[in-house]
């Protein structure tokens, strides 16, 4: 199936794909005995790694993780915090954005790198929407508003 652009590209062509085809690749591993579709997630590093993760639900409300939470854990396990996009796949016609907690924890992350965060919406027809994590969740608290130092967590130290 081929990737069907909407407006503009922030990325290149090519990650764009990969990133796009590593989420809804990811959404097939979740385990969401809840709900009847699994969520999938890409986070896309400055140096063009990508790490994915999929939702997992559990009976007890308040155990399960965001598929780009997921994703986000999965590439802080390998070193990994700086990111400059977010791609999260959920099949169904309607774009949908990640919830509150998940843009809190990107917006922490884009603190790492002093950049705003993409994030790629991809539908069940692999149509994609950009938006960022400073639009969707303006004035986020996180670790440098909290004056804290996370010199240690940047690529460049």
């Amino acid at each position: 199936m081929k990737i069907i652009f909407m407006l503009f590209t922030p990325l290149k062509k090519d990650i764009l794909k990969k990133l796009v085809d590593t989420a809804i690749n990811a959404s097939n591993n979740a385990f969401h005995p809840i709900t009847p579709k699994g969520v999938g997630a890409a986070v896309l590093t400055t140096e063009d790694e990508i790490f994915q993760g999929c939702n997992v639900q559990t009976t007890i409300s308040g155990l399960g993780v965001c598929a780009e939470q997921c994703a986000i854990y999965h590439a802080v396990a390998q070193g990994k915090y700086d990111y400059k996009a977010i791609a999260v796949y959920f099949p169904s016609e309607k774009f949908i954005k990640p919830c509150g907690m998940c843009l809190q924890l990107i917006s922490e992350f884009s603190q790492v790198i002093n950049k705003d965060i993409i994030i790629v919406m991809i539908n069940n027809k692999r149509k994609i929407k950009f938006t960022t994590v400073n639009k969707e969740l303006k004035g986020a608290y996180g670790p440098l508003v909290a004056g804290k130092d996370i010199t240690m967590y940047k690529k460049n130290k």
